[in-house]
């Protein structure tokens, strides 16, 4: 709903930006106030797009997908990366940090799983 009130709000911006995935990565775009406090919410450290959450629904997803068979660990890992590399390729340049951070910490929770210490103290 974020997004789409963003593309409401700039219909004329949109219609003359290359794609939507450039005029985004541009971010030369304004929103009201509480979609901007939400959107931040949303991405905060403990929110539901943060790094933390998001991370976790990726490797709950991965974990699913293996019958959580750690086995699967690698391959799976692999294709989260690939799938990182197409979405980047999609967005036309670096992802934003966020995405870093968020790829970096599911890689690390997958390597906990497969090496089975998810779950020690760090």
């Amino acid at each position: 709903s974020l997004v789409e009130k963003i593309m409401l709000g700039q219909g004329n911006a949109i219609g003359t930006a290359d794609d939507i995935w450039s005029f985004l990565r541009t971010g030369n775009f304004t929103v009201d106030a509480a979609t901007k406090a939400q959107a931040q919410a949303d991405i905060a450290e403990d929110g539901y797009w943060g790094v933390e959450q998001t991370s976790n629904r990726l490797v709950e997803f991965a974990k699913g997908l293996a019958g959580n068979d750690a086995a699967y660990a690698d391959e799976l890992l692999a294709a989260m990366k690939k799938g990182f590399e197409q979405a980047t390729g999609e967005w036309g340049d670096d992802l934003p940090d966020l995405c870093q951070r968020t790829i970096e910490a599911a890689e690390k929770k997958m390597i906990a799983w497969r090496d089975g210490t998810e779950n020690a103290q760090e």
